[in-house]
């Protein structure tokens, strides 16, 4: 599906009057819009064009599901011998693990297994037996995928282990899509790909609010956040979860415990200065809970977080904005 308009829709950064457009693709599984602005017309829209065209192609790389991908590839050897892999997607698992490292193991590419087995509970109905997500932890996690930077490749040292790249594949395409708009000179765009969002602007440009949803009532807007030159993810279940025989799961799983997320967490949104950064923190958080969550974030410079629970049936916002150190 594609939709394109051009308008004059958001503040100037230029006094000149600028040529602005609008263009939105289904890429990713979610619908990916950006709006730019630009002195050039023909830059401005190869620029957009460009920006979809790379996340045309990450989508691709990253796939777990397509036979012509690395990660499929991957995901098939790499527990029988060393797989030599492309430098962009060596050092994307590489930060990928680093931050599996930081949040404890919240984060981890390896939970594919533990996927595909609640996927198939949702589609089949019973409940997975506790002996099943055993035996799948004790073979997965991040610290059994061995990395080599000298030969780039990279081997798992079990054979149940496969990685899953989706938490961090929109984050990715964002900085990737944000890069190009800067390379094309386009000073102000804004990028929502399936509600995770990047507002690129010129230094003269105010930032610009941004409403938090109400997890009680999702039409509703409960606070607000700022963003310039920053992404902003939030995680929650309000909008994605699965029934199995009458009871409601979160479509989050805790690659600690090998079950849907129960941390107590509605919904977390992160603001960092990296797209994928903000959906890495994001998913984590909601995995560790509101004291360990925070305690994350404040260890990560550029990154801060609002985080909703449930107090009483009433929803409750914590910021780390406001922790004391």
């Amino acid at each position: 599906m594609e939709s394109e308009s051009w308008y004059l829709p958001m503040q100037s950064c230029t006094e000149n009057k600028p040529f602005s457009g609008s263009r939105m693709r289904f890429l990713m599984n979610t619908f990916c819009r950006i709006e730019a602005e630009g002195q050039d017309a023909v830059l401005l829209e190869e620029g957009i064009e460009e920006a979809f065209a790379q996340v045309r192609r990450i989508e691709k790389l990253l796939s777990r599901f397509r036979d012509d991908s690395q990660v499929y590839r991957i995901n098939k050897s790499a527990c029988s011998y060393p797989q030599t892999i492309d430098e962009e997607l060596f050092f994307l698992i590489r930060d990928c693990l680093r931050f599996s490292q930081e949040s404890g193991g919240a984060f981890d590419i390896t939970i594919a297994p533990l996927m595909d087995l609640w996927r198939s509970a949702k589609k089949e109905g019973p409940l997975p037996l506790d002996e099943a997500i055993r035996a799948l932890l004790g073979g997965i996690g991040y610290q059994k995928v061995i990395l080599d930077e000298n030969n780039r490749s990279i081997f798992f040292k079990s054979p149940q282990l496969k990685i899953d790249l989706g938490a961090v594949g929109k984050g990715y395409a964002l900085d990737r899509a944000v890069e190009v708009l800067k390379n094309k000179n386009i000073a102000k765009a804004r990028l929502d790909f399936g509600g995770h969002l990047y507002y690129l602007d010129c230094p003269q440009a105010d930032a610009e609010p941004i409403g938090i949803r109400n997890p009680f009532q999702p039409q509703e807007l409960i606070t607000s956040i700022t963003l310039k030159n920053q992404s902003v993810s939030t995680s929650a279940n309000y909008e994605r979860n699965f029934e199995i025989r009458g009871c409601v799961y979160g479509h989050l799983i805790d690659p600690l415990t090998g079950y849907p997320v129960d941390s107590g967490i509605l919904s977390v949104s992160v603001i960092s200065d990296s797209a994928i950064a903000s959906d890495v923190l994001s998913t984590a958080v909601f995995v560790l809970g509101l004291e360990k969550g925070l305690a994350l974030i404040k260890k990560i410079s550029d990154a801060s977080a609002i985080i909703i629970t449930n107090n009483n049936g009433k929803p409750q916002i914590h910021s780390s904005r406001n922790q004391s150190s």
